[in-house]
């Protein structure tokens, strides 16, 4: 039996998790309770997550969160020194600098994020020695989800059939 793969997640995962709890987030909390991927993060990203689902979600709901991920056995490193996070200066945002450092530290086989903007852009992809992807990326390429099929994109329904519904 292969050994899992272990995926370093970022903060905005587990927020993402928390708050859609059938979304592709919160689907790789599951794929890790089943055994079939091992799951890391950094104290820092994980007091990152509980500051943002107390702020936006409020304080039950990481209660609830954390009977949820408690059983899981995320793996915590600790959080990447200064000079570890400044490694990644030039290539991201200087706030997601220890989520990268993290991912190294971890020795993450993949780094799973929806900041589009400073982690799954194009450049920091390429500077980045670990494969980086969306929690939907991950699922289909790994198999845990059916691909859309491309010649059947999702009906839309034309403008003036959503603005008749709404008067």
């Amino acid at each position: 039996m292969p050994i899992p793969l272990r995926l370093f997640l970022d903060a905005c995962i587990l927020v993402t998790a928390a708050n859609s709890p059938e979304g592709g987030s919160a689907r790789l909390l599951n794929i890790a309770a089943e055994g079939k991927v091992r799951l890391s993060a950094t104290r820092l990203v994980m007091h990152e997550a509980k500051a943002n689902i107390k702020d936006l979600l409020g304080r039950p709901l990481w209660v609830w969160f954390c009977r949820i991920i408690g059983p899981l056995r995320l793996s915590l490193c600790d959080s990447p020194t200064a000079a570890e996070k400044a490694r990644w200066a030039k290539v991201t945002s200087p706030k997601d600098t220890h989520v990268l450092a993290g991912a190294i530290k971890a020795k993450a086989d993949i780094l799973i994020s929806l900041d589009r903007r400073h982690i799954l852009n194009q450049s920091v992809q390429e500077a980045f020695p670990i494969p980086i992807m969306s929690p939907g990326e991950f699922l289909q390429k790994y198999g845990f989800v059916e691909p859309r099929p491309s010649d059947h994109p999702p009906k839309k329904r034309p403008l003036t059939e959503s603005v008749r519904k709404k008067r």
